[in-house]
């Protein structure tokens, strides 16, 4: 007995075909959402997560010379101008050196200072922190090689490592390197001096 083979009817298949462009056009749309909403997310986290801008300054810098012991001590203070209003700031380290402006290379040339200011260091939004510094240059040769004669210009360098927290979301940790130039730390009497603070430094 011969089978005959059904055939669907014309108005069954163009209904197929209807459903198949209709799920294909919104499996397109619902990609093209998500795809969206991932680069939203993405660009919020990144805004929200962005470092803040900080802005270092020498605002202070001073000498004593002590003739007892032929000592020369440097003392100065830099400023850490966060002006975020949503990040705060976590310097984790923080080093201050002193180098002479006119002697060798920048950032070789150069003597650590001592920190008195306790790490890690946590700062509000729209915040300015103090930093003080002091060097002591001991005995007569090296203070006076070091400071040209008590003469010259000097470049201070500030080294962090900070870490940026908007709400409980904390940044991975950025290195900061500026230095503040020229400082003047031994002012003679008179206008028309340079290197006198307050120093803006760049990075």
């Amino acid at each position: 007995m011969a089978t005959t083979a059904l055939e669907p009817l014309a108005s069954e298949s163009t209904g197929v075909k209807a459903v198949n462009t209709l799920n294909a056009k919104h499996f397109i749309l619902a990609a093209l959402t998500a795809t969206l909403a991932t680069a939203v997310v993405v660009t919020v986290v990144f805004i929200v997560l962005s470092p803040a801008r900080i802005d270092f300054s020498v605002t202070y810098a001073t000498s004593q010379h002590l003739p007892g012991n032929d000592e020369v001590k440097l003392i100065l203070t830099v400023v850490a101008n966060n002006t975020s209003q949503r990040a705060r700031v976590e310097y984790q380290t923080l080093f201050v050196d002193v180098s002479n402006f006119s002697v060798g290379p920048l950032w070789t040339n150069y003597i650590r200072a001592n920190v008195a200011t306790a790490l890690p260091l946590h700062q509000p939004t729209r915040n300015e922190t103090y930093i003080h510094a002091t060097l002591a240059l001991v005995g007569g040769q090296l203070a006076k090689e070091f400071t040209g004669g008590m003469t010259s210009l000097f470049t201070v360098m500030v080294t962090t490592v900070a870490k940026f927290k908007v709400g409980f979301a904390p940044t991975r940790p950025y290195d900061i390197k500026v230095s503040c130039r020229p400082v003047n730390f031994f002012p003679k009497k008179g206008a028309g001096q340079s290197g006198l603070p307050p120093v803006k430094c760049s990075g």
